[in-house]
Formats: C-alpha cells, structure tokens, sequence
C-alpha cells in the first residue's frame, strides 16, 4: 500500500491525481476504480491506494482515506452574503493555496491572482460585508 495527498479532483470528468508521499511522479485517480463516494475525493485528503500500471502509467485503486480532509465543497449561493469569509480571511486562505498548488508562482503573479480572485468573489457576494 502506497499514501499520499490527493493534489487534484476534477469531478465533472471523473479523475485527479494523488502524490506519493515517497516522493516518484503523481499517480492518476479515476472515480471508477476507487470504491469510495466522489464526495470523499476533497483536495489535501490523505489516502492509502494500491498502485497499478495503468495505459498511461501508474493509477491509484482501492483508495481508504487516512488523514484530514481539505476544506468542504464549496456551497454555491449567488448574491448570498453572510456566513463567508471576511476579505482578509479569503485573501489568506489564496495566498496559502495557490503557493500550495503552484510554489514556482511569482509574488507579483500570486498578486494578480489573488485581486483578481477577490474581485470575483466579491462581486458574486461569497465574502461577508
């Protein structure tokens, strides 16, 4: 049994990648060959995965989650405020994770980013008043 942090879920095509905490390339996920609910694949999850030669190279099967969850999916509510995260929360929150997804990234790259991500959320009203 191989462990490793799930990096990435897309869950309209049904696939991701987990890296191995042994370091060695990503390993491909697909939600059928991984006995868990789709609900349960939340980016930061740990997981313990059995490693099979996939087409492309190595793909992660019978997947148990073993450690902290990432944050929740997001709930949509359009126009919704309250209940969010203030401005400075939400600008914390994607500094930590786009140096998390991306450490090669440029403080003046994370800077457009994260404006241009507050912005949005902003005008969506997902961040408190």
């Amino acid at each position: 049994m191989s462990t490793g942090k799930l990096v990435s879920f897309d869950g309209s095509r049904g696939f991701g990648f987990i890296r191995p905490e042994d370091g060695g390339p990503d390993v491909f996920v697909h939600v059928n060959d991984i006995g868990l609910d789709e609900d349960e694949l939340r980016q930061g999850r740990i997981f313990e995965f059995e490693v099979t030669e996939g087409d492309r190279g190595p793909k992660a099967v019978n997947l148990t989650a073993t450690g902290a969850a990432g944050p929740p999916p997001p709930q949509r509510h359009r126009g919704h405020r309250g209940g969010g995260l203030s401005e400075p929360e939400y600008v914390q929150q994607i500094t930590e994770l786009l140096l998390e997804a991306s450490p090669a990234l440029t403080a003046g790259e994370i800077v457009t980013i994260r404006e241009r991500l507050t912005e949005f959320a902003d005008q969506h009203g997902w961040l408190e008043s």
